[in-house]
């Protein structure tokens, strides 16, 4: 099996109680963060994600991040990273979503005033995001997929079509994490611009796979606190 959600699963069993990726004011170990992105896949497959859907993530780096992002391998689709690139930012949100059937976001009013059509479907992440998906089914069979199934679609918004259609496969991101496991915090944590972004070229992709690999942890942006109370319904 390629596809490289696998590394968290075997990752949360030699090591279940390391902490995996931490935030302000939330640290989820490798095995809550190998259930957390199990429930992940298991929503996104409820609301008709499969193999070779696009998720988009227009999210800060952190806890829930890391649990989209592998929830969204694991279930077999491919994860669209997407920065904005300012608040006047005014794309359509059909263009900005990169062909996603699914966009999780942090609640911002500009983007709830964008007419989000088509088959694009806008999930709002807010503080209590992980607090909801600890309700979800869980799906925890990581979905077959080929060293050549594309694994990551970088959807810089509003940047050149050659940009934003860099498409990286499994096993480029495998080779990559690798390459780079040992350089990980600068890749991942790359924020220069001050914008809370972080990396925009894709090497977040594959430094995030270089934290799991080296069996490190991840540092994010603005974390989500992690206490499960009421569950959750897709709109």
């Amino acid at each position: 099996m390629s596809n490289l959600a696998t590394a968290l699963v075997e990752a949360a069993e030699r090591h279940p109680h390391r902490p995996a990726v931490c935030g302000e004011g939330s640290t989820l170990t490798y095995a809550e963060l190998d259930e957390f992105s199990a429930r992940a896949a298991g929503g996104m497959r409820a609301h008709g994600v499969g193999p070779g859907f696009r998720v988009g993530l227009r999210l800060p780096y952190g806890p829930v991040y890391a649990v989209l992002f592998f929830g969204a391998l694991r279930a077999g689709a491919i994860v669209v990273p997407l920065y904005p690139r300012g608040p006047r930012h005014d794309a359509r949100a059909q263009d900005d979503a990169c062909g996603a059937k699914l966009v999780f976001a942090a609640p911002d009013a500009n983007a709830a005033r964008v007419a989000w059509t088509g088959d694009t479907t806008l999930v709002q992440a807010g503080p209590d995001f992980l607090d909801q998906v600890a309700f979800w089914p869980q799906h925890f069979e990581v979905t077959a997929r080929t060293d050549r199934d594309a694994a990551v679609v970088i959807g810089t918004e509003g940047g050149t079509a050659a940009a934003r259609g860099m498409t990286l496969s499994h096993r480029t991101l495998r080779d990559a994490a690798w390459t780079t496991r040992t350089l990980m915090a600068e890749s991942v944590t790359d924020d220069s611009d001050g914008d809370g972004d972080g990396d925009r070229d894709g090497r977040a992709a594959y430094g995030l796979h270089a934290v799991v690999l080296s069996g490190a942890c991840l540092p994010g942006g603005r974390g989500q606190a992690v206490t499960t109370r009421r569950p959750h319904a897709f709109p």
